[in-house]
């Protein structure tokens, strides 16, 4: 059995802010430094065989935070960006709206298809994830890794772990520095993987206030 700790981006600024960020490179504000040192913290004691994040800063900050402590290499990787959001990157809900009312409007639905302009679908994104997930678990199956992604692409990680339907991530929500945690199993023994911890924050209670 494997063991994967899926670890969602401490806050920045823009998640304050309300804009989205995407593959915009913003660093952690400094509450989220803070609750990625809580994450560190819960993690004490949890030897990491590999370590994972995408390779924007948000992220690549949380992973060194909670690896302070442990001598295995990060391996940033643009296939773990979160979904690129084109057009809309940077843009308030209100800005969103005023400027592309209708490509605004198109976004209200859950619609896996839909792409702002110049941006990823929400297929494009499960597509990366699901390279993704199949080459963690033939490196790492019965290993014990560390993942710090965003949001959104976390969410479309999950589906292709538990072999779920893409659109089931539009059930799921995951909070900054959230700590979800999945079990992996080799095919042959019918299991494939399972949900032990889903958007835990508990580690966060001190520091959110």
């Amino acid at each position: 059995m494997g063991r994967l700790y899926l670890v969602r981006h401490g806050e920045t600024e823009w998640n304050v802010q309300g804009r989205i960020q995407g593959h915009t490179d913003i660093g952690l504000s400094d509450k989220g430094q803070r609750q990625a040192q809580a994450v560190a913290h819960r993690l004490d004691g949890v030897c990491f065989h590999a370590a994972y994040s995408s390779d924007l800063s948000r992220t690549t900050e949380t992973a060194r935070i909670i690896l302070a402590q442990q001598t295995i290499t990060l391996t940033a990787t643009p296939q773990l960006r979160e979904r690129y959001y084109g057009v809309f990157e940077g843009l308030t809900v209100a800005e969103r709206q005023a400027r592309y009312p209708d490509m605004f409007a198109a976004s209200l639905f859950n619609d896996l298809d839909f792409a702002p302009a110049d941006g990823e679908t929400m297929v494009q994104v499960g597509a990366r994830m699901a390279a993704f997930v199949a080459d963690l678990r033939e490196r790492h199956l019965e290993e014990t890794v560390l993942i710090a992604g965003h949001g959104g692409a976390l969410r479309a990680t999950l589906p292709a772990l538990l072999d779920l339907p893409l659109k089931a991530l539009w059930r799921l929500a995951l909070d900054n520095c959230s700590l979800s945690i999945v079990d992996t199993y080799p095919e042959s023994e019918g299991v494939g993987a399972v949900l032990r911890l889903f958007n835990d924050t508990s580690h966060l209670n001190g520091v959110n206030r």
